[in-house]
């Protein structure tokens, strides 16, 4: 007899009850089996899903972190405030090797190059020529005047009367000669002229102003105006001493109009250039020396009363402010 046969016989398999019983464990098992798969399946389906999500967030916070680096690398950078233009620090170190550091000076040019002027173009009945010849015959009178070492340790003034015209002169030579009027000390803004024992240093003077051509008041008059201020700096055997620039740095400021007459009804000793009128200022200078009417720092001889003026006033040292009334002596 085969096995299948022996198993279908047993007593066991041959009592209805056991079979139920058998049928009944065999279908719950078969229930259980079926949910534990289930479970397996939803479990299964939900971790693809969490891992998109997490996915799906790593994603967001790399998208917006790269936008905010893109956002902060294309921002302008913050503009550093520009230096007062019009304005001495009062209390700064002082180095002879930089002596314009912490004054409006500081970036100014050497010598002439910081008074400009506009491209030469016709004006009114002068062409251009004219008017480039204007500017180049006030810009030789502002260096003479100021300058040139020949009149600013020379005291030699040959070279700047020797630019205008002849009845001009003539009229120059005795204003020069003048000592300051007692009723008007300071400087006079024809020439700038270092008080004996004092130097400057290599740095030369500044210079800071415009040129502007316009027509004459008169027929055959071309006017100049220039407007410009002009720093000095001066040695000191002593520079630890010093608590700040305006000890040895002079300024110079000056309105004043130039005119090239060139009128066929003027007579020859007229023709050429004029000086006609102007106003000037100081700050920062010496006042001994400034009422004999001469360049002097201001270490060498300070004030000895307070100013009646406003010494950070802007028109000391910006020329498209107006020229200060009082100075630094009186």
């Amino acid at each position: 007899m085969d096995d299948d046969n022996l198993l279908d016989s047993h007593p066991d398999l041959m009592d209805p009850e056991w079979r139920r019983h058998a049928r009944t464990d065999a279908w719950l098992g078969a229930k259980k089996d079926r949910k534990q798969f289930r479970k397996q399946q939803k479990r299964a389906a939900r971790r693809p899903r969490r891992r998109w999500w997490i996915f799906a967030v790593f994603v967001l916070i790399l998208g917006v972190t790269t936008a905010a680096i893109v956002y902060v690398g294309r921002r302008e950078a913050p503009v550093a405030a520009p230096p007062n233009p019009t304005q001495v620090a009062q209390f700064a170190h002082v180095d002879l090797a930089r002596p314009y550091a912490n004054t409006p000076a500081d970036t100014w040019p050497k010598g002439l190059d910081g008074i400009t002027s506009p491209a030469a173009a016709p004006v009114g009945a002068f062409k251009a020529d004219a008017v480039a010849n204007a500017y180049a015959q006030a810009r030789q009178a502002i260096t003479a005047a100021h300058l040139d070492p020949a009149v600013l340790v020379a005291h030699d003034p040959k070279a700047f009367l020797a630019l205008f015209a002849p009845d001009q002169r003539e009229q120059l030579v005795p204003r020069l000669a003048e000592k300051p009027a007692k009723d008007k000390p300071g400087f006079d803004s024809y020439l700038t002229e270092i008080a004996d024992g004092y130097h400057l240093l290599d740095a030369g003077p500044r210079t800071f102003g415009t040129l502007t051509a316009r027509a004459g008041d008169k027929p055959g008059e071309l006017a100049v105006d220039a407007k410009y201020v002009v720093a000095f700096a001066f040695d000191n055997v002593h520079p630890d001493a010093l608590t700040s620039p305006n000890e040895i740095v002079s300024f110079l400021r000056v309105d004043e109009t130039y005119v090239v007459a060139t009128g066929s009804g003027l007579a020859k000793t007229s023709r050429g250039l004029w000086l006609d009128g102007g106003q000037s200022a100081t700050s920062s200078v010496g006042c001994a020396a400034a009422r004999e009417g001469f360049l002097a720092p201001n270490y060498a001889n300070p004030p000895t009363g307070p100013s009646t003026g406003d010494q950070d006033a802007p028109g000391y040292y910006d020329p498209k402010y107006p020229v200060p009334t009082l100075d630094s002596c009186h």
